[in-house]
């Protein structure tokens, strides 16, 4: 009776540790993609806020100048946000207290925690233009976190790192002229 050869366990040895370290190796790459998408997600995440902040504060102004139509023409001002108004109580006119309001909370005070006011967006700043009469342009940038195009609008231009990494949000306030 022919002799079949059987391999002995000798031949095999290194075989199962070959098996292990690739199924290692590919455990890895597969968690170090998780890692990865985790860090994507949280920056989308950052970026969506602060886009919805942007959002909310711009709409509050447009309301704010809708609401003071005969006096619209007071809010047209540039780097709002950008120095800290000391108190809202000073000014007189609805415009003034409007606009002072308004940079406090580009500034971020609406959440404070200790001194830091956490509230806003990183770096913002906003302009109120009047392009036509009766028109007015309400812009709010910001210096977001990942590299995309640089925004049309002219509010804040050259005063973040990147162009690429500056955001922008903007308005148009229509003021109806029922004169005639």
């Amino acid at each position: 009776m022919p002799r079949l050869a059987m391999k002995t366990p000798q031949s095999q040895a290194g075989a199962a540790m070959i098996e292990v370290l690739v199924a290692i190796l590919i455990t890895a790459f597969g968690i170090l993609g998780f890692v990865g998408l985790q860090a994507q997600t949280a920056v989308s995440q950052v970026e969506g806020y602060q886009r919805t902040q942007a959002l909310i504060l711009i709409n509050d102004m447009a309301e704010r100048i809708a609401l003071n139509r005969t006096n619209a023409a007071a809010y047209v001002a540039d780097d709002i946000g950008v120095t800290n108004p000391a108190s809202c109580a000073a000014p007189v006119t609805r415009a003034a207290i409007d606009l002072c309001e308004w940079s406090q909370l580009i500034q971020g005070a609406a959440e404070v925690q200790g001194a830091a006011k956490l509230g806003a967006m990183l770096g913002a700043r906003a302009c109120i233009s009047s392009p036509a009469p009766n028109q007015y342009l309400i812009s709010l940038v910001w210096q977001g976190v990942q590299s995309t195009g640089a925004p049309v609008t002219e509010c804040g231009k050259d005063a973040y790192a990147s162009e690429d990494t500056r955001r922008a949000v903007t308005t148009v306030v229509q003021i109806a002229d029922l004169s005639s």
